[in-house]
This record gives structure tokens, sequence and C-alpha cells, in this order.
């Protein structure tokens, strides 16, 4: 996969999806080792339970990672 948003020339990953336990947090860590810049779209990812969600986003990811919510990802999109 990084070989081929390489060659699309993608410099910014989204992550979105389940589970900030274990794949999201993996996928933002991973993805900023490669160089690439990190959105975590904060009201589209779960986690279990929804404290241990918060407080990985709030705690850690939010230092590799710049946290904005759906609305304001589309927004910047516009």
């Amino acid at each position: 996969l990084d070989q081929t948003l390489r060659n699309l020339g993608v410099t910014t990953v989204v992550a979105t999806g389940v589970s900030v336990n274990v794949g999201i947090t993996g996928l933002c860590l991973s993805a900023v080792d490669l160089g690439y810049q990190v959105v975590l779209v904060r009201d589209a990812v779960a986690g279990v339970p929804a404290e241990y969600e918060e407080a990985v986003i709030e705690h850690s990811l939010a230092m590799v990672a710049t946290v904005v919510t759906s609305a304001e990802l589309l927004e910047a999109w516009a």
C-alpha cells in the first residue's frame, strides 16, 4: 500500500473505522513512521470502552495526528 500511495503522490492519510484499541492506533503510528501526515476523524472511529477510546485519542494519537471531526474535515475539503 505504501508504494501505491507514494506513486499516487499521497502525503496525508485520513484514519477512520474500528478499532481505536488496535487497528486505528496501528494505522496512525505506522503511517507516521512512513512519513505521512495523519488526520484522525474523532467521530468516525470507535473503541471499547468509550473512555479508553477517548483517552487513547487525547493522550496518544493527538501527539502524532491531527484530530478533527467529520464536519471539520468536510469543511476543509469543500
